[in-house]
Order: C-alpha cells, then structure tokens, then sequence
C-alpha cells in the first residue's frame, strides 16, 4: 500500500478554497484515486472492514505516511452502503463552516438530506446551533449502513471538534470514520466503555516484513529475503519510508542489502521537513528537532532542552509523532523515538543550528551520565564537550565494566584532548579496559596496576578459578585499596559485587555473600552506579532463590528486570542472575513454560563471561525439560553442561550432578533399574537429601519397599545436615521427603500416608513450592482424591494438583521416544490441515500418516488430536 499526501494536499485544497463561502468543489468530497503501484494489503482491508462494521465510530490515528487515505479509498470501493466522504482542510475549523461542509457531503449520497441554510443575517453562536439541530435530524434519517468518512480530523482544534462533531456522534445515526495523524478532541469515553469505538492505529498499518517484500516485487526492484528484511528493520515498516528508500535504490543491483545499511541512506529529511516538522506550530516544530538529540526521552530531559519542554513532550506524545512508551524511569514515563525520524532530525537540527545541537548533545550527557555512560560520553564528544566526557568517564567506568562495555574505554580515551588523557579517574578506566581485555595492565599509560588485577581476577579472559577468585577478592577487601591517589570507592564497589557474586556460586555459597551484596548496592547506589547497583540486587535476587524464599527471589529479580528493560540492557550478562532467579522459583512453583523462557534468556544472557550462571542455568533447565517431556531442549541443556569444561577441569559438585541427571533422565524413561545401576553412594551428588528421596521412589517402583525406606531415612538424616550439591533449600527438602513418604506408605498404611500427604501441603504451601509435589503427583493421584474427604487445611492446593496432572499429566516415558517422523506429522496437527494434505506436504502415504499419528497418541496417553496438541505445546514437543 501507498503513502498518501496525508496533509500537504489538504493545505493547498485549503489555499485554493480561502475567500469563499463554500468548500471547494470536486476534489474535497471525492475518493482520492488509488495512487500507482498500489499493494493490496488484505490484512488492514479486512481489519478495517471488520472495525466499521462492528462500532459507531471508526478511529484511524497513525502520523504522517502510513497510508491512511489510501486504506480509506480502497475500502470505500467495496463498501456494502453509501460513503460521505469529506477532506477536511484548515479552513473547516470553524464550527459553522464545518456544520455546512457535513451537510454539503450528505447532499452528495442523500438528495435533500442538506438541512437548509438559516436565510437570517444572523451568524452567531444560536444560528450554528439552530443548524447544528438540523444536521443531527438530516443523520438519523440517514439508512443505518450509511458511513461518514472525515479525513485529516486532525486539522480541527479541541473547540470544532468539541462544539460539531460531539453532538453528532452523541446521537444514533450513521457510523462514522474519522482519519488523522492523531486523535480529535472528542469526549467519546461513554462510547469506549460501551464498545461502540473501534481502532486503527500505527501499529496495525506499518508495514510487516512479507508487506514490504510485496511492494519491493511491485516496483521491480531485486530484493532477496536478507535485504527486504535489512529495509524493514531501518524503516519498522514505516510505509512512506519503505517508498522513499526503494525510489532512492537503497538495495543494489545483485539484490543484496547494503553492506551497512544506515538510517541516512533512506531519503526521508524533506519528507520530514514537509510533512512533519513543517506542520507542527515553531515551538512544537523546534522541541522536535533538539529532543530527537536522543534516542529516548523523558520529562526531565525535556524540560533540560527546552523551558516548558515536559509540556511540549506531552504534546508530542498527544500527537503521536513517532514516539513509543517504553516504560517508567521511576521519576516519570520514558519514550522512544523512532530511530529513522531521529536520525534525519538530528541531521537538520545540525544544519540549520550547529551551536544548538551541541547544547543538546551536552544537555542529553549530563542527563545520560548516571544512566548510560558510554552514550552520555559519545553525546559529550559529540557537543564537543571534552571535559564532560572526562568526568563522565572516571565517575562511571564499574558501570562500564558490569555491562561489559569497557572495551569501548580505549577508543573514547583516544578521542580526548591530550590534556584529558592524564586524569586519574581516566587512568583508573583504562586499567580496567587493558585488563577486561587480557592485555595486561600499561605502565606506559600510568594505570593503577591493582585495578587491573580486580577486573583480570573475575572478569578477564583466564581468570583463576571461582575458589582462587575469591581468595583474592576477599584479600582486596581485607587490605583495603593500595594508596594511589584516587578515590577507593569505585574499586570497593566493585569489587564487593564480584566476590559477592562468585561467593554465590561456590558449591555451599558462604553467608558472607549477602553482606557483600547489599554493601556494594548501597554503595553503587549512592554513586549512582546504576548497572553496578542493579547487578548487585540481581545477585541478591539469585540468593534469595537458593535459599528457598521465592516470593522474594521473584519481587526481586522481576524489579531488575524491568529497570534494565528500560535502560536497553536486556541482553547484558547483568540480567543473567536475575534470570536464573526467575528461573529457579518458577521452576518450584510449578510454573515450567515461565522457567524454561527465563533459563534460555539467563544462558544467553551469561555467554562466555559467567560461564558458572550458563552452566546452573542449563542444569536446572535440564530438570524442567525432563518435567516437560522435552526432549530436544534436554539434549540441548546438556549440551551446554557438558561442553563448558571440555578440558576436564569440571568442579566435583558439577561432574556429580551431571551423573545425577542421567540417572533422573533414565528414570523419567521408565528405565528404573538402569537409573539405579548409575548410583554412586560416595558421589556428593547421590549422598543430597533431594537425590535419595529421588532413590526411594525409584526402589518403590521396582517393588523394593526396604530399599525405598532405608532411602528415605537417609533422606531424612542428610536433611539435617550441611547443604546439598542440588541447592534445595530445607523446606523444599522437606517437601520433597514427606510426599516421598507419602507414596512409600499409600498402599499399607493409609492413614501415614494421609498424615505425611497433609504435613508436605503444610510445608510446601507458605512457600509455593509446588514442583516436589508435582512430581509425585501421578503415583499419588489416589491418595490426592481420598485426602479430600480425609480432611485437608489445604484444599485448594490439593485440587490445583489433582486439575494440574489432568490439564498436563507427567510425561509418559514411551513420549521420549518419538521418532523424528512422529515429530514431523506432530508439527503438521496444529494446523488445519486435513491428513490428507499432511500426507501430501510430507510426502508420505495417507496410511503412514494415519499409523504416525496413532502412535503419537498412544506415546502422549492421550485420544485425539486436539489432546496430542495441548499435550504436547505443554511439555514443550511443540
């Protein structure tokens, strides 16, 4: 689909018309003609049609060039009933005019529908009403499938739009369509709430990925899959740009994207000049071209750029002028421009006021700083600012470490005057850089050498291992920092969060960790070492996790997630821990779908330089992939425990577990004896309370009732003892023990069995832990129905587990079996596809298809096709 003018039209309409007493003739209450090389796009055809059909008022409000008119026009040509049509302009803001312009537009499709002209001399405010009055009775004569179409609503100020348009839509009448880079000033809030308002907005007209290949193939321009997409990312789907960008031949001969395909080479800057900015009042126009400075702004820094600035941003925001709500700073909301819009405004505010744009970039560092050094040292540079860049430097260079950005110290250190270059805080940064980068501390450079061995200890590439780490951290904190100078506190920071951290991941975490957490957080905080601040609640989140506390685990982690959401560090190794805290309590609340997602972000969160988070993240994964009955996410978490320590340096604990796993996987494919036959009664790993419970289920299965209860008191005595290699905590041990008593005794001793049925729900309940008993739910679903009436404190928590083995039951062993063929038809049930059109796709016989698929429902223990599905998307098959 096309961009349409979308308000440069409707100016010069405006001009043509001035003078006279009616609208101009034609062209205003005309369909605008579909503009060449139209692209169908049936996706908004039909959401458009769909919305009319179903409200009173119809709401299309996206900025300029997303092709509004256009998707107007084409629906107008198939509409089922009579369209008015009317291109409103400047000169119909004027409740008078306007109240006549309507009535023009009705005459058009409804001879004598026109109220008839007051012949007083009178003008004022009674003569409108009076007409007014005869417009709404000329609208409810009107067929109820008549549609009013305005365009460019947005044209009309608050008072028109108030005084005409609200008396119209109070009444029933017609449905109407209202069209506009933004929303008219209408009080419909009764018709909201009465599901009588439909909406189109930009998110439902930008261009997807398969619109933009489609309009690329309609010009004629070579484009492959690589370079549609590059276009689509740098334009969001922004239709003029997508125009603009194929015009300016932004994809070369051969189809290819550009190698660097940049926000500049899409020719959009008088387009933007025209159509954006030049329609907006000077006050408006030029807050635009400063705050576009950065790539989000709040009203703080509004109000930094420009007096009155928060104002003007709430105006922006009114106008939807290219901005998108990406959270809460705390102090305020937060909104994103989008990047090409920002790219070419920065660029004009640069030619037509270069000393007002390095005011901004300055103005825009300052704000950064405490935030997002590296940009607010770029933007310092860029306001040709030195000192400031300097400052901002030496005052946040951990934060700089924490997020893994130092690399990009040296290069900001070189784009200083000589006469920064020596300043002790930008020494201090460059030490840490050399050493992140494993180049060794530079005497030449005059970097404070102790620094270097903080960064090397724990974040350098061949760092020492975890035990070593932290010997040496501990000796920092301990001597304290070697006089150098410069202030300590960055180094203490620092330093308590990275021994805190690797304190956490020792097999049995010292207590000493929180001490060393909360001090560096508050320390960091006030600093104002933001990323420091939140890695260090991050890590606390993750304690909090291990020790059992998951509400708290969970408060805590999402807290850090959602700031660093807001600062774009999503994917940094600072979010890792908060993940696998996430992980870790969903996991025990039985919400697996939610662990698995936050498990997956911490390993890639923690890549190569928290090899310890990967490694207990995949760990516990592997766990939740096993409740899931997923096979290939299993394979793929052991992939990632098994290949972090090739050379064979694993940690014993670590080496223990995987033995543990195979042992549990083994076990969840019915091989119970197999599983047994891996137990290592010296192993660390088999000696844990919560792997000999796992034992006594095992024993139990096999018919072994003396070996499952001597299991089970050794359960019960490790309990009592140091902490377990798993990193259960005591109550979920407890848990674990009672609901394996709980089954042990079900078959001869009902009433034990209730009584240790009862005191599990008892312990697990003020802690959600529903997992240990999840686990056991199959072998104790009768004992869960009988406890009912048995009388339970728990009910609640009883009936979740009785409806949670229902809805998803324990994977069947025989569903780790599916071939990879099962697995292929599998894929094809979720679609619609009939089995003979599956059989088709695959390229198979409609007899095999059938025999697959009788097997893939006796394999997931369910009857049909639907239940295959559900079974499946819920342990992860699918």
């Amino acid at each position: 689909m096309d961009a349409e003018d979308d308000g440069g039209g409707a100016v010069r309409r405006a001009r043509a018309g001035a003078g006279r007493g009616r609208a101009a003739p034609g062209g205003k209450f005309t369909v605008p003609r579909p503009p060449r090389g139209l692209v169908v796009r049936s996706r908004c055809d039909e959401a458009l049609a769909t919305t009319v059909a179903a409200h009173r008022l119809t709401v299309v409000s996206a900025p300029a060039g997303f092709g509004k008119t256009t998707l107007l026009a084409q629906w107008v040509a198939r509409a089922p009933g009579p369209v008015a049509w009317v291109s409103l302009d400047p000169l119909d803001d004027e409740p008078g005019r306007l109240v006549r312009v309507l009535g023009d537009a009705l005459a058009r499709i409804a001879p004598g529908a026109r109220p008839e002209d007051d012949p007083g001399p009178d003008r004022g405010l009674a003569t409108v009403a009076r007409r007014l009055d005869a417009l709404v009775t000329a609208l409810e004569a009107l067929p109820p499938e008549t549609v009013v179409v305005l365009d460019d609503v947005h044209l009309l100020s608050a008072r028109t739009s108030r005084e005409v348009l609200g008396p119209v839509l109070r009444y029933a009448g017609p449905r109407f369509v209202l069209a506009g880079r933004y929303d008219a000033a209408l009080p419909v809030n009764r018709m909201r709430m009465a599901g009588e308002v439909g909406e189109l907005r930009e998110r439902a007209l930008a261009f997807t990925e398969e619109e933009v290949a489609d309009v690329v193939r309609a010009v004629g321009v070579p484009g492959d899959a690589a370079a549609v997409r590059a276009l689509w990312e740098i334009t969001r789907g922004w239709p003029v740009a997508v125009r603009l960008a194929l015009a300016a031949d932004v994809l070369d001969g051969s189809g290819e994207p550009l190698a660097q395909l940049r926000d500049r080479d899409v020719p959009i800057t008088g387009y933007l000049v025209e159509e954006v900015v030049g329609s907006l009042p000077d006050d408006l126009a030029d807050f635009v071209l400063r705050a576009s400075v950065a790539d989000q702004v709040d009203p703080e820094l509004a109000e930094a750029l420009v007096p009155g600035g928060a104002r003007l941003l709430d105006e922006c925001v009114g106008r939807g002028l290219f901005l998108t709500d990406v959270g809460d700073a705390g102090d305020g909301p937060v909104y994103r421009w989008h990047a090409l819009v920002a790219a070419h405004a920065r660029a004009v505010l640069t030619r037509r006021d270069p000393l007002a744009a390095r005011v901004a970039h300055r103005v825009v560092a300052a704000h950064l700083g405490p935030r997002d050094p590296a940009a607010a040292i770029r933007h310092a540079l860029d306001g040709h600012a030195p000192d400031l860049a300097a400052r901002v430097l030496g005052e946040r260079w951990p934060d700089l470490v924490v997020r893994g950005d130092v690399g990009q110290v040296r290069g900001l250190r070189a784009a200083l005057p000589p006469r920064y270059r020596s300043d002790p805080d930008v020494l201090l940064a460059l030490a840490a850089a050399h050493a992140y980068e494993a180049d060794g501390a530079r005497d030449d450079d005059g970097g404070p050498a102790w620094v270097g061995e903080l960064v090397r200890t724990f974040l350098g590439p061949g760092r020492p291992s975890l035990e070593e780490s932290v010997r040496r951290g501990r000796a920092l904190l301990d001597g304290g920092v070697p006089d150098s100078g410069v202030p300590d506190d960055a180094v203490r920071a620092l330093a308590l969060y990275l021994v805190g951290r690797a304190e956490l991941q020792q097999y049995g975490p010292d207590p000493a960790a929180l001490g060393h957490l909360a001090a560096g957080g508050a320390l960091a905080a006030e600093r104002g070492w933001v990323a420091l601040e939140l890695g260090c609640r991050a890590e606390e989140a993750f304690a909090a996790s291990l020790r059992g506390d998951v509400g708290a685990a969970l408060d805590g982690a999402r807290a850090v997630l959602a700031t660093a959401a807001l600062h774009e560090w999503q994917g940094t190794s600072i979010v890792a821990s908060a993940h696998l805290a996430c992980g870790v309590a969903s996991y025990w609340r039985d919400e697996l779908c939610a662990a698995a997602g936050h498990l997956r972000a911490a390993i890639e969160a923690a890549g190569r330089n928290r090899r310890e988070v990967a490694v207990h993240a995949a760990g516990v994964l592997a766990i939740v992939c096993l409740a899931q009955g997923d096979a290939p996410g299993l394979a793929r978490a052991r992939e990632i425990t098994d290949a972090s320590w090739p050379d064979g340096s694993a940690p014993e604990h670590l080496t223990a577990f995987r033995d543990f796993l195979t042992a549990v996987q083994l076990g969840a494919e019915d091989r119970p004896r197999e599983a047994l036959a891996i137990v290592d009664e010296s192993s660390v790993a088999f000696a844990d309370p919560l792997a000999l419970g796992w034992q006594s289920d095992q024993l139990l299965r096999i018919g072994d009732i003396e070996g499952a209860e001597r299991a089970l008191r050794a359960a019960e005595h490790a309990a009592a003892g140091a902490a377990d290699v798993l990193g259960a905590t005591p109550a979920q041990v407890r848990v674990a023990n009672l609901a394996a008593a709980a089954a042990l005794h079900a078959d001869e001793d009902a009433g034990a069995a209730h009584a240790a049925l009862e005191a599990a729900l008892a312990a697990a309940e003020p802690h959600g832990l529903v997992r240990p008993l999840r686990d056991r739910a199959a072998a104790l679903h009768p004992l869960l129905s009988a406890h009912l009436e048995w009388g339970s404190a728990h009910e609640p928590l009883v009936t979740r587990l009785l409806v949670a083995e229902h809805e998803a039951p324990t994977p069947r062993a025989s569903a780790w079996d599916l071939t990879p063929r099962e697995r292929d038809v599998l894929a094809c049930l979720r679609s619609s596809l009939t089995s003979e059109e599956i059989a088709g796709s695959l390229f198979l016989s409609i007899n095999t298809v059938k025999t697959h698929m009788r097997a893939i429902y006796r394999k997931l223990g369910v009857d049909g096709r639907r239940a295959a599905v559900r079974t499946a998307v819920q342990r992860g098959l699918l």
